[in-house]
């Protein structure tokens, strides 16, 4: 009961508003736009006239579907069953509204009711001036250049003292004299044993070496000084080292101690005098002159 009271009251109250089905919507557009069909071979002013009389009534505005839906949906109450007029309404205002396409010799009617829209300009932000970009002045101001060269003054090497020169150590040097001028004679000569009684043995002029040079070097003894001088000439020496009194000679170029007397043999002299001690103990000095000669009496036939 209370839904057939409710559909009456909604069809008495769509008939006291005069809502527009979509149908009826649709049907009123096609006659408009068959109308417009109809006016077109008219002049100009109709149109003018039309239209300003839609702009001196702006108030007027047109029932819209999307309104009457709104009306409807505001009064309408929760249903439980709803007739079939009524559905076959919902289902029109759900159906999206098919507009006209104008043919191609239709005008398009202007539409009064659309507001232009405005087209909103960018808004242009105030740019900052950029400050300028100011440099420090340097603090020291530059020197001024005095001098008239303008290339910067050559630091000159510094010269590098020379290597102090090492002098070498000066060379010393002494001298070697071997003979047997004694045997020269003929009383002492005929002593010698009949086979060294030869020129070979017992040189014409009676020596051996005449003052040979020998280097010497600090330390050395007067045999070393002999010894350099026996194996560079090859001389034939015999001789002992003992340990009581150091080295004795014995025989020079095969001519021994005794070939002669019982007093004879080999004595030597520095700087002509007798040495006391033997040859291998004597240090020798820059320039000193060894004499090695043979003696038949124990030195006094030489005069020492």
């Amino acid at each position: 009961m209370k839904a057939i009271v409710t559909t009456l009251l909604l069809s008495t109250f769509l008939t006291a508003c005069n809502i527009q089905t979509v149908q009826q919507y649709e049907d009123e557009r096609d006659e408009k736009s068959a109308k417009v069909v109809e006016a077109e071979p008219k002049s100009e002013k109709k149109e003018d006239e039309k239209a300003t009389a839609s702009k001196e009534k702006p108030d007027e505005k047109k029932p819209t579907v999307k309104n009457e839906i709104n009306k409807t949906t505001t009064t309408e109450k929760p249903v439980a069953t709803q007739p079939e007029s009524v559905e076959k309404e919902t289902m029109a205002q759900k159906e999206p509204v098919k507009e006209a396409i104008p043919s191609k010799n239709e005008t398009p009617k202007p539409n009064n009711t659309q507001k232009p829209v405005k087209q909103e300009k960018p808004v242009e932000k105030p740019v900052k001036p950029s400050k300028p970009v100011q440099t420090k002045p340097n603090k020291e101001p530059a020197k001024p250049n005095h001098s008239n060269n303008t290339k910067p003054p050559v630091s000159k090497p510094k010269p590098i003292p020379p290597k102090p020169v090492e002098k070498p150590a000066k060379k010393e040097y002494a001298m070697v004299s071997i003979g047997m001028k004694v045997l020269l004679k003929p009383e002492n000569y005929e002593k010698l044993p009949k086979a060294l009684q030869n020129p070979k043995y017992v040189p014409e002029n009676g020596v051996i070496v005449s003052s040979a040079k020998v280097g010497i070097e600090k330390g050395d003894t007067a045999w070393d000084a002999i010894s350099q001088l026996r194996a560079k000439y090859g001389i034939h020496m015999d001789y002992v080292n003992n340990p009581l009194y150091g080295i004795y000679i014995k025989g020079i170029n095969h001519v021994y101690e005794f070939d002669a007397g019982e007093m004879s043999g080999w004595m030597y002299t520095v700087n002509g005098v007798k040495a006391p001690v033997g040859v291998g103990t004597y240090k020798l000095k820059d320039g000193d002159s060894i004499s090695l000669q043979y003696t038949t009496n124990g030195g006094t036939d030489l005069g020492w």
